[in-house]
């Protein structure tokens, strides 16, 4: 349909948009959508489309973009003027609302359709006060998290960056926790990622110290210096993009003691990185052996880690991108870190970049995810002590929970490519027969969708299951994750709430 023909759409705005979203979704083109401000956090400066698609999307479909005005965007507001958006405060003509991290119920304007990562999906309780809004508000929420393949994979997503990121400030972390070691390493001229202009320029500042490593070495007493990753996703791909910029040589799993060990057969003038699959690592208690990927998903209780004993040992550091939840067994738990720690003298574990971020998940010891501010925090397993010292005792860890925001420009540039088709599907109005777009939906007409129905026991403001008033909660297994686990603390406070 002509965006410009008038068809029965032009309905006055006090009509109750919950009403008729569905059937016009499905036969006509949406008038308008907009850029929403973050709020969030001071440091977010990404954006869902950059001022190219827009201009690209306004060009292909002829729908007004609303843009409102932001100065520490990445791009500024006349860049989106020259693209032809409309950048001004009020955006509640807006058909549909994107915007990068949550919104704040003051913000929700009623009767729309937002797009965000909205981590609710994983009943997160501390945004079910929002879900509960969304829901008063009939607003059509569009999760990107679930914007996924019929292989449930991922579509639109900041992953590959956050692994840029996070191992660019784990190399700056490695740097500091070495000289408060006593040891000047080239690691020390790494800077946080957000310092460099662009992904290019701290990929440059990596190989420059590359070189310095290749000419001069690492100090001996802590070499040869081994990095292992866990995942073999998106987030490891970065990872590994910015660990292959300095001089280094893989190793299987099962050369890494070897590697650690025997110092005299590896070299100090380059780094060692090893990448770590569920096999090698995982087995089942009845057999001693690992079975099958599908059975450890189907089946994790009967499975355990010896990550422990059989790799963490002998990692200098350690860079964490793979999924976990609260059903797996743990990579590490403190009990362990304790017994590597008083073995290795301040010689391995040095760092571990937690770029999951599972808070006391698959690492039991992260107590709580870091800030760009404020990145890095140790812990002293034996004394079971967490501390600031870069000189002191234990492990550094690193668990910046936005990393993605630290390269604002190509990661804004990737999730726009990404997202482009979806939106331009849901401006010519497919969007319920776009199954990506609707398997992504999580709140439509004042109702949850689907499987998310589930997430009713946890909504404040539902009578039935008010929290206040709940005297017992079973917690199934599909809440049995993270979100929930990690805060069970704030619930057993809670005397009217018993677990």
């Amino acid at each position: 349909m002509n965006v410009k023909a008038k068809p029965f759409f032009f309905l006055s705005r006090s009509q109750n948009y919950s009403r008729y979203t569905t059937n016009l979704y499905q036969t006509r083109c949406l008038q308008s959508i907009a850029l929403r401000r973050e709020d969030k956090s001071h440091w977010e400066r990404r954006v869902a489309l950059t001022p190219d698609t827009i201009s690209r999307l306004m060009k292909e479909t002829g729908v007004k973009v609303y843009v409102q005005p932001c100065n520490k965007r990445i791009f500024n507001n006349n860049k989106f003027i020259n693209a032809g958006a409309i950048v001004q405060e009020d955006i509640s003509n807006a058909d549909v609302i994107l915007g990068i991290k949550e919104v704040p119920t003051k913000y929700l304007i009623p009767n729309k359709t937002y797009m965000f990562f909205s981590h609710t999906h994983k009943g997160q309780l501390y945004n079910m006060p929002m879900l509960q809004d969304i829901l008063d508000k009939k607003i059509r929420l569009i999760d990107y998290e679930l914007m996924t393949d019929a292989q449930k994979r991922r579509l639109v997503l900041f992953g590959t960056h956050a692994g840029y990121a996070g191992m660019i400030d784990g190399l700056h972390g490695l740097g500091r926790r070495l000289l408060g070691l006593g040891y000047n390493t080239p690691f020390m001229h790494i800077a946080m990622s957000h310092t460099y202009k662009s992904l290019d320029s701290a990929k440059s500042a990596v190989k420059d110290i590359g070189v310095t490593i290749a000419d001069e070495g690492l100090p001996n007493d802590f070499s040869p210096m081994t990095f292992v990753f866990t995942g073999t996703g998106n987030v490891s791909n970065g990872v590994q993009d910015i660990f292959k910029c300095l001089p280094h040589e893989y190793v299987q799993v099962n050369d890494l003691k070897e590697c650690a060990m025997a110092s005299h057969k590896f070299s100090s003038y380059k780094v060692y990185g090893c990448q770590v699959h569920l096999h090698d690592y995982l087995i089942r208690t009845d057999t001693g052996k690992f079975d099958t990927k599908r059975d450890y998903y189907e089946n994790p209780q009967y499975y355990k880690s010896l990550f422990h004993t059989k790799i963490a040992p002998y990692t200098s550091m350690l860079i964490h991108g793979s999924y976990w939840d609260s059903r797996f067994p743990r990579l590490i738990t403190k009990e362990q870190l304790c017994e590597i720690q008083k073995n290795s003298n301040n010689r391995r574990l040095l760092c571990v970049a937690d770029i999951s971020c599972d808070i006391e998940g698959a690492l039991e010891f992260l107590s709580h995810s870091t800030t760009i501010d404020d990145p890095y925090f140790y812990f002293d397993a034996v004394k079971n002590e967490e501390h600031k010292k870069d000189e002191g005792e234990g492990t550094q860890i690193m668990a910046v929970d936005i990393l993605p925001t630290e390269i604002p420009l190509e990661s804004s540039e990737h999730f726009s490519r990404s997202l482009y088709p979806f939106i331009k599907d849901l401006v010519n109005g497919t969007i319920d027969n776009n199954p990506v777009l609707s398997n992504a939906t999580i709140a439509k007409d004042g109702r949850l969708v689907g499987a998310h129905t589930k997430l009713y026991e946890l909504l404040p403001r539902n009578s039935r299951h008010n929290l206040s008033k709940i005297r017992e909660m079973e917690i199934t297994s599909s809440f049995v994750n993270k979100p929930v686990i990690s805060n069970h603390e704030s619930l057993i406070r809670n005397s009217n709430i018993s677990i």
